[in-house]
């Protein structure tokens, strides 16, 4: 019970030495890093609570969170320099809520550019699906224009698979514009420039119109 009581003795006299010394606001687990895990954050949060009952150092509570700073009672002027002193930990607090949601907004959009196909595989996509949709379109044509006589069920087989490559070239044509968006947020010249830089060439640049079969 004595060793006990002497830790937390020793816990009160070292959290109140440190915010003293430090004359700044901590929470619990600020005031338990800082001490370098000389005290553990139960033992911390003990001493923080046994010091503000007695008066020896204030306690603020900012919608869930406590902020201790210890009272400077040797060089203190009085109620207007405490109010003082709350209005920085007001202003101090907010500033870390506003970087803390700017730190999770960033971590979103990175998690969200890192899931998206990278450039080369996209460029690698459309190519390969342009160079299949043309092959498509040319074989189609020539059954169109062919004196030859195809089942329905062979007819149907053909528009049904230039259907599902023309499904397949708008979904990725679809994520190739959203990963070169997601560049351009970032990139200091024009779109134009980019795809010269890359190498790409859009359906309008070729002049590529898809042929829909209805």
């Amino acid at each position: 019970m004595k060793n006990f009581q002497t830790a937390t003795k020793m816990a009160s006299e070292a959290v109140l030495k440190y915010l003293e010394d430090t004359n700044r606001p901590y929470s619990c687990a600020d005031v338990t890093v800082n001490l370098r895990g000389a005290y553990t954050k139960t033992a911390v949060q003990k001493a923080l609570d046994g010091l503000a009952e007695s008066g020896k150092i204030k306690c603020k509570l900012y919608g869930k969170q406590k902020v201790y700073v210890a009272l400077q009672r040797d060089v203190a002027t009085g109620d207007c320099e405490i109010e003082d002193f709350d209005a920085q930990l007001k202003r101090l607090v907010e500033d870390l809520e506003e970087k803390t949601k700017s730190l999770k907004t960033a971590e979103t959009n990175l998690k969200n550019l890192t899931s998206t196909p990278t450039t080369d595989y996209a460029k690698k996509s459309i190519t390969e699906i342009s160079r299949n949709i043309d092959a498509m379109g040319k074989k189609l044509e020539a059954l169109k224009s062919s004196t030859e006589v195809i089942s329905a069920d062979e007819k149907k087989t053909i528009l049904n698979e230039h259907e599902k490559q023309l499904k397949e070239y708008r979904k990725r044509k679809r994520i190739c514009n959203d990963m070169l968006e997601a560049v351009l947020e970032g990139y200091p010249k024009p779109k134009k420039t980019l795809l010269e830089e890359l190498c790409i060439e859009t359906d309008e640049m070729v002049d590529f119109k898809p042929m829909a079969v209805s």
